[in-house]
């Protein structure tokens, strides 16, 4: 596990959360079952190496515009372009590629393929937040994260969950990070963000003025970003705050 440099959680006033693999995880293995039913074989661990990829691609400007039945739907664009990407970059043929994306949002919309709690989350967050320091969820979504998080049994471990597909604002828009800022009156400096995203994560909140480190579970960004601070997750985040605050 990484140390947590002491400044990085020094004076957090407000701890700030991106949702997908920040807080629940992608199931590889069940996007993997869903394109095989449809005819396309991969394995989660094609998809992890294709995710790595997506999020390179992505971050340069060049994820997938997918034209396909929800394109018209501004908050569902996003979760196209990263899946559609990742399905490309996993070997899918294009020519596939939009009832493939029918289809998972299908998938999707029964139960969101970010499904997978970390590991120790609500423990560490109810540490935090017994010591007076709040929680938000500040994530780019396609407006049912409330609804995803009371499912699977975490949404009381948050004490504001800020959807973009709901404010109608994305990161890294720092407009979003400030609807979290002012609902608590934290000012900026005594935030800290958590994400696995340069672009959304860690450009929106540095906008925001917000001290910022970069969630990598599958060393997706390893030797990028150098000077942005890596952690292991949110719950190993979470504990160091309570520590740090003697509780």
């Amino acid at each position: 596990m990484r140390d947590i440099d002491p400044t990085l959680v020094r004076d957090v006033d407000l701890l700030c959360l991106d949702a997908g693999n920040t807080v629940v995880f992608l199931d590889h293995d069940r996007v993997a079952r869903s394109c095989g039913r449809e005819g396309f074989a991969t394995t989660a661990d094609a998809l992890v190496r294709a995710e790595g990829e997506m999020k390179l691609v992505v971050e340069r400007g060049d994820g997938l515009d997918v034209e396909w039945s929800q394109s018209h739907v501004p908050s569902a664009r996003g979760w196209a372009t990263a899946v559609g990407t990742m399905l490309l970059l996993a070997g899918l043929e294009k020519d596939r590629l939009r009832p493939l994306v029918d289809a998972l949002w299908s998938d999707h919309g029964t139960l969101n393929f970010w499904s997978i709690v970390a590991e120790g989350l609500v423990p560490a967050l109810d540490r935090v937040r017994a010591l007076g320091v709040p929680v938000a969820v500040v994530s780019n979504s396609e407006g049912r994260l409330a609804e995803l998080f009371d499912a699977l049994g975490i949404l009381g471990a948050f004490d504001l969950v800020i959807d973009s597909g709901v404010v109608g604002v994305e990161k890294p828009d720092p407009r979003i990070f400030r609807i979290a800022l002012d609902r608590f009156g934290v000012p900026a400096t005594r935030a800290l963000h958590l994400g696995d995203t340069f672009g959304p994560d860690v450009l929106g909140a540095r906008a925001a003025g917000i001290r910022v480190a970069l969630v990598d579970p599958h060393g997706h960004l390893a030797g990028r970003h150098l000077d942005v601070p890596r952690v292991a997750g949110a719950a190993a985040v979470g504990r160091a705050i309570a520590e740090s605050r003697g509780g």
